[in-house]
C-alpha cells in the first residue's frame, strides 16, 4: 500500500476506536497473547450477542482515539499487545462478567491487563470486582427493600396504641353487650 492509503487506513481506525472509546460506558482490556483465531472469533460472538463488542487495538491508534474522544486519562491502559472488549448502557459489569467468565471456562490464556469505566482508567483487580458486582435492577432492589424495612418498623409501632385502643374498645363492647 502507498503511504497516503496507509495514512487513511489509520485515520479511519482511529475514527473507529474514538466512536468506540468515546460512547462505551466501559471497557475491559486483556492481552490476548497465544489465542487462536477460532477462540477469538468465539468470544466475539459471544459478546455481539451481549450487545457488546471486542476489538484489537493498536496501542499508538488507541491512545490517539482516547485524546482525541476527550477520554486522555486512558491513555495509560494501552500498553502492550491488546484487545478491548467494550459495553454501552448502564449494566457496566456485564463486559468484565463475560471476560472473565470466558477465561475461566474455556482455561484461556487470556488475561485481564485493565479497563476502563466511564472516563476512569481501571486496574485488574478493579475489573474482577466489577465482575462481582450483581445486575443495576438486583441493586436497586436490594436498596428498595432496605429501605422499606424501617418503613414498614416505624409504621408498625406507629400503628400499635390505634391497634391497641381498638382492642380495648372491643373488649369493653363485649363485656357491654354481656350485661
Amino acid at each position: 500500500m502507498t503511504n497516503a492509503k496507509v495514512r487513511l487506513k489509520k485515520s479511519q481506525n482511529i475514527d473507529e476506536l474514538q466512536k468506540i472509546i468515546g460512547e462505551s460506558s466501559v471497557a475491559i482490556i486483556t492481552s490476548y497473547r497465544g489465542i487462536k483465531t477460532a477462540e477469538l472469533t468465539a468470544l466475539r460472538v459471544k459478546l455481539r450477542n451481549s450487545k457488546m463488542g471486542f476489538k484489537v487495538v493498536k496501542n499508538t491508534l488507541a491512545r490517539n482515539a482516547a485524546g482525541g474522544a476527550k477520554k486522555a486519562a486512558l491513555k495509560s491502559v494501552f500498553e502492550g499487545p491488546i484487545a478491548m472488549a467494550y459495553g454501552y448502557g448502564e449494566d457496566v459489569a456485564a463486559p468484565a462478567k463475560l471476560m472473565l467468565d470466558h477465561i475461566t471456562s474455556t482455561k484461556s490464556t487470556m488475561t485481564v491487563a485493565g479497563g476502563f469505566l466511564g472516563d476512569q482508567p481501571i486496574s485488574a483487580a478493579q475489573v474482577i470486582e466489577l465482575s462481582k458486582m450483581p445486575p443495576k435492577k438486583v441493586i436497586v432492589a436490594q436498596l428498595l427493600g432496605a429501605l422499606q424495612g424501617p418503613l414498614y418498623g416505624l409504621v408498625g409501632v406507629l400503628n400499635a396504641p390505634a391497634a391497641g385502643l381498638v382492642g380495648v374498645l372491643d373488649a369493653r363492647i363485649s363485656q357491654l353487650e354481656a350485661k
